[in-house]
């Protein structure tokens, strides 16, 4: 019997595109309070490049990176010029207040939850590289009426679908695995990794000929037809 339900965030319970870089440029902001004069497109690059360099080894490895790495990988990028205390976490801030923008609760994933958590355990199990920020999307989006437990990939250590992520969701909420449905928009990290943990999984992504999706609105009916 299903008494758990796990959601994951970025792309399920809330849309967001990351193609779209933010309107305010932190990294090249964060550059000229240092003293540099790097032009905007050589910080962009090296920003990306960071990101795409430390995702590569997470890929690899499973090992989940954290802004603060990007960073300051970023920073030595640009030479490591002098700055202040607290400029790294001011750069980290203002990134990540600039990049919510862009960030808006999925159709009918308020009314799913809400739903759901009338008769199960809810919780968030996230790839995400600051341990504030589902929280505070959950908090600003009005989920956190409904979500029990949040569990994110920068404090375990791990990014789905490796299974230690899964391992600590389960310890999280003392729930054996046949007892969880897992959902999410990510076939190999929402899909695959949970069953391989035990879990039972409904896919809410891009639907294709092979792997049917379901929608928000829809889930609280499948999940209750689950065994």
């Amino acid at each position: 019997m299903i008494k758990y339900v796990f959601f994951d965030f970025f792309g399920t319970l809330v849309d967001y595109n990351p193609s779209i870089h933010p309107d305010y440029n932190a990294p090249l902001a964060f550059a000229r309070r240092a003293g540099s004069e790097i032009s905007e497109s050589a910080s962009n690059a090296y920003w990306q490049m960071a990101w795409d360099d430390l995702d590569a080894e997470a890929v690899r490895s499973g090992r989940e990176f954290s802004m603060y790495q990007v960073a300051q990988r970023y920073w030595r990028s640009i030479g490591a010029p002098p700055i202040v205390a607290g400029a790294i976490d001011t750069l980290i801030a203002e990134y990540l207040d600039a990049w919510t923008v862009n960030v808006s609760p999925a159709p009918h994933a308020l009314e799913c939850v809400a739903d759901l958590s009338s008769d199960h355990a809810l919780a968030i199990v996230s790839n995400t590289h600051h341990p504030d920020l589902v929280p505070r999307l959950v908090r600003q989006f009005g989920l956190h009426t409904s979500i029990d437990r949040i569990v994110a990939s920068v404090n375990v250590g791990w990014r789905k679908p490796h299974p230690l992520i899964f391992e600590a969701a389960l310890r999280e909420v003392d729930a054996a695995a046949q007892e969880v449905a897992f959902i999410g928009d990510n076939w190999d990290a929402d899909i695959e990794g949970p069953r391989q943990a035990g879990m039972a999984a409904v896919y809410v992504g891009r639907a294709t000929e092979h792997r049917p999706s379901a929608t928000l609105k829809e889930l609280p009916g499948i999940v209750r037809s689950l065994t």
